[in-house]
């Protein structure tokens, strides 16, 4: 009974709703833009098109551009309340703001403010050159070249003067929502008209909006919901669906009507049918609108562009992006960084991610999560870096917590076996045998195991010629060999064997392998820091692609090849579509829909057409079947402002018929540019030269501005173009003057230095002498530190050599017995570290050694030059800073290869030893 109960509920509610003819939220994406992407305010009143296709937003806080790449705001604007705006000519928006009417000039970047007895302009529309309508809260307004003209309605005193929106009919007539009614006006005579609903229909005539579909007139009300007004019979009718509603704004376009509510998003009416779509914000889905406020409203071209009161502005790119990010109900995968995924044929899903394994049943959207603190989940590691089927156990591997089994029936984990790897070991990556056996890669190496995990045998630096212990990736072939990619290489393994080589490839591939396939033509294509390597059945490297031929990135984290044939390499941040028949690629990036984050080693299939791939930023997939792999430009690039050091101008607004010209003292030279079509955020892609400076064209994807500092005096041409599509191209000369005075200042500077630089090379001549002859007096020290860099800054090495050796030679502090390192560092100014750093790495001599061999050099020099009679070695090695007989001969010899007294014999010195 109960259960009927329920049933006749369901089929009344959906019967309610089939009335109504109330749909739900749209799945169309939106795309945001906040305070986050440089929009003054979050409350946005106003959005115009103008005739150079930017779109322009009145904000609560100022006024600024959009131009598809960033946001441009007028700093002279930011305290104005901006309502309405209106393009008047090529240089002039009209702004309707808190605080009354404003001329703003875009060439200029300057205001002016009309003189008109008003607050708020709510309202503003053009009706022949220099001259519009203004809407205001005290009344109606014709402009005239400046010059404001009242036109009263009914009484000064009538709730009519409150005009909230104006639209056209013709060039002459004028329809006008007020407080109190309906108004039309012909400009030729300057007589209104005022229309109110009968009280059968409402007892309100407060109208916010208006908006003209045909022959009818839509007008949404302050309380009472959507009304329309037949401009033939001058009669009004109730739009149902909007009764309890506070209407925002309205507009309509192809047969529908867009409404903007207060509260309740904005809903669609199809004039056809009667049914409503309504979208609105949800708080945690992707691209949904942002805000359920809803303040202003445009419709061009294809695009919606919504202001709202609390989020700024939502906007649906015109084309749909070519990736999507999955979700189901509540579950975002966007959420998360995900490392792994598997689908089960009914299409519930594992995804793996840094924080946790989640279980997703498609049908029902039921999620199941699995963490480490979780302790209910068995779930060892928070890291799950693999997921697959092998035999008929699902396999978990984690980074820490070795492997688990997921049991489909009770969506419970248990550990797959108790051996040690697979309770806390790091598992990359499982693969099975023709014999049914396991292969386990991980970071202590690689282990066979049975099936029911009991381990047979481990592969590591000790036993075999891995020269690493990370084994990363592992793929068994058609041939049952065991393909082994390691940190520092790829290796192969012979099963039947156990014989591993590494030796056996073409070419060496000794980088760190992250991915290994087999392709429907038994080649191996091999994924890697450097690159995507394709290894035949030989073992013949046959083709190695990077970024010299194919990819944007040689980080290759994954490959799949899909039912034709066709090629899906992930790169760090992109994806390759490659098909190597026809030798053709495409590279998918963020104007594609990618979000720019990581890719991880796992990809998958499904259903022979859906690929998905794991990503730092969430779970990613694409239709085989409908992606484009062909970019569409429907504009030429524009260049919307350049800028001369720190001024910047906005270029479609400037005379551009002298071109650019920069004074030769300020020759920086900076060009934004968009194609404006708004397709999707960093959809923008050029090619750009500055001829005469440029040798060749650049690209640039994403990134909107290029500069140019320090340009040679000349003529130049900037060239901003479709690539490879002269006819879509725009053009603008640069002119920087040459300086003359720079010149003089140049010949000044020359003469200067070649004043100065006889005496600087005489010092630097004399420098280099002296320390090549200290070097050669060090360079006999026979203790020596090996292969040892210097972990000093080359200028501070010099530095504080240049004091050591003038401080050594005019000072001569080794004559001190007790000198220490600490005494010369501070006599240098330096730290002890600093000059030890100096004289080990720099000078391959410990201080004792480098200060000995100036003592010896002391005493030659001392033998050759005083009367030997009165001195004995032993009394000249004490004055010359050796504390010991014995230390005074061996450090002689180690540094002169003889004794003290073979040296004097040498030198035909006669002096006595003691």
């Amino acid at each position: 009974m109960r259960n009927h109960i329920l049933s006749f509920i369901i089929i009344l509610l959906l019967t309610i709703f089939k009335v109504e003819g109330v749909r739900a939220s749209s799945t169309m994406n939106y795309y945001s833009i906040t305070t986050f992407e440089g929009l003054p305010s979050n409350t946005v009143s106003a959005i115009k098109k103008d005739a150079s296709g930017f779109i322009w937003f009145g904000t609560k806080v100022g006024l600024c551009r959009f131009d598809g790449c960033e946001v441009k705001t007028y700093p002279l604007l930011s305290e104005d309340d901006i309502w309405s705006i209106e393009e008047l000519d090529n240089d002039t928006l009209l702004l309707g703001t808190v605080s009354g009417l404003k001329y703003f000039s875009r060439k200029a970047n300057s205001t002016v403010k009309l003189d008109i007895p008003s607050t708020i302009v709510k309202s503003i529309r053009k009706t022949a050159e220099s001259q519009f309508l203004v809407g205001t809260e005290a009344g109606l307004y014709l402009v005239n070249n400046h010059i404001p003209r009242q036109i009263f309605l009914e009484t000064g005193l009538s709730s009519c003067n409150h005009i909230t929106s104006i639209i056209r009919e013709d060039k002459n007539i004028y329809w006008f929502s007020t407080a109190d009614g309906l108004g039309k006006i012909d400009i030729r005579t300057m007589k209104p008209e005022i229309y109110r609903m009968p009280e059968d229909i409402s007892n309100s005539n407060f109208f916010i909006c208006l908006t003209r579909v045909g022959n009818h007139i839509y007008l949404g009300s302050f309380n009472k919901g959507i009304f329309s007004f037949d401009m033939s019979g001058k009669k009004f009718a109730k739009v149902n669906g909007f009764e309890h509603n506070l209407i925002m704004t309205i507009d309509g376009q192809d047969n529908q009507l867009f409404v903007g509510t207060n509260g309740q998003g904005l809903k669609v009416l199809s004039l056809e049918d009667g049914s409503i779509e309504v979208i609105s914000h949800k708080e945690k889905a992707r691209n949904s609108i942002s805000s359920n406020t809803i303040t202003a409203f445009l419709y061009d071209n294809g695009i919606r562009w919504i202001g709202t009161q609390f989020g700024g502005i939502s906007y649906t790119p015109r084309i749909g992006a070519k990736f999507s990010y999955y979700s189901k109900n509540d579950f975002y995968s966007t959420d998360y960084r995900v490392r792994s995924f598997y689908m089960f044929p009914n299409g519930d899903k594992l995804i793996g991610t840094r924080t946790g394994l989640f279980f997703v049943r498609e049908k029902t959207g039921e999620v199941r999560s699995y963490s480490l603190g979780n302790h209910s989940s068995s779930l060892r590691s928070d890291i799950v870096v693999f997921i697959n089927r092998i035999q008929d156990n699902i396999l978990i591997g984690t980074y820490g917590g070795g492997v688990h089994i997921f049991d489909e029936k009770t969506l419970s984990l248990k550990d797959f076996s108790q051996e040690e790897l697979f309770l806390y070991g790091c598992i990359f990556s499982i693969v099975e045998d023709m014999k049914g056996n396991l292969w386990f890669a991980s970071q202590s190496g690689l282990y066979q195991s049975t099936p029911d995990g009991h381990i047979l045998k481990k592969y590591d630096t000790m036993n075999s010629v891995l020269t690493t212990n990370a084994i990363l990736s592992l793929h068994v072939d058609s041939m049952n060999r065991l393909w082994i990619g390691s940190k520092f290489g790829l290796l192969l393994l012979d099963i039947a064997t156990g014989k591993m080589r590494a030796d056996c490839f073409s070419t060496p591939i000794k980088n760190e392998i992250k991915y290994i396939m087999e392709d429907s033509r038994n080649d191996m294509w091999v994924c890697t820091d450097n690159g995507l390597f394709r290894v035949g059945k030989d073992l013949v490297v046959h083709e190695h692609f990077t970024t010299d031929n194919l990819l944007p990135d040689n980080q290759v984290p994954c490959i799949q090849e899909d039912s034709h044939g066709i090629y899906w390499i992930a790169t760090q941040k992109e994806i390759v579509r490659y098909n190597p028949v026809e030798k053709q690629h495409y590279t998918y990036q963020r104007q594609d829909g990618l979000s720019g984050l990581e890719f991880n080693n796992s990809v998958s299939v499904s259903n022979d057409t859906i690929i998905w791939w794991v990503n730092e930023g969430g779970l990613i997939y694409t239709s085989t079947r409908n992606i484009n792999a062909e970019r569409h430009f429907t504009n030429k690039p524009t260049i919307t402002s350049y800028a001369v050091s720190d001024t910047e101008y906005d270029f479609p607004y400037m005379d551009m018929s002298e071109g650019i010209v920069l004074p030769s003292s300020e020759n920086n030279l900076r060009f934004k540019f968009s194609n404006m079509d708004y397709a999707l955020p960093y959809a923008n892609f050029y090619e750009y030269k500055l001829e005469g400076y440029d040798k060749e064209w650049l690209k640039q994807t994403g990134v909107n501005e290029v500069s140019y500092k320090d340009l040679p005096g000349g003529h130049y041409i900037f060239k901003l173009r479709v690539p490879g599509d002269e006819n879509q191209m725009q053009t603008v000369d640069v002119y920087v003057r040459k300086s003359y005075t720079f010149m003089a200042g140049v010949l000044f500077v020359v003469i200067l230095i070649s004043v100065l630089v006889i005496y600087f090379c005489y010092r630097i001549w004399m420098l280099k002498k002296r320390m090549t002859n200290e070097r050669m007096i060090l360079s006999t020290v026979q203790e020596r530190s090996k292969d040892k860099k210097t972990a000093l800054p080359e200028v501070k090495v010099s530095g504080i050599l240049d004091n050591l050796l003038s401080y050594l030679e005019h000072e001569k502090p080794y004559l001190n017995p007790k000198l220490s390192i600490g005494d010369v560092a501070s006599s240098l100014n330096c730290t002890e570290t600093e000059l030890s750093q100096l004289l080990n790495n720099h000078m391959n001599v410990n201080f004792a050694n480098f200060i000995n061999v100036y003592r010896v050099n002391e005493i030659k020099s001392r033998l050759s030059q005083e009367n030997l009679s009165k001195y004995t070695l032993k009394a000249l090695s004490e004055q010359c800073g050796f504390s010991s007989k014995a230390t005074f001969y061996r450090v002689f010899k180690n540094v002169t290869g003889m004794t003290p007294l073979e040296y004097c014999k040498k030198q035909n010195l006669v002096i006595k030893e003691n």
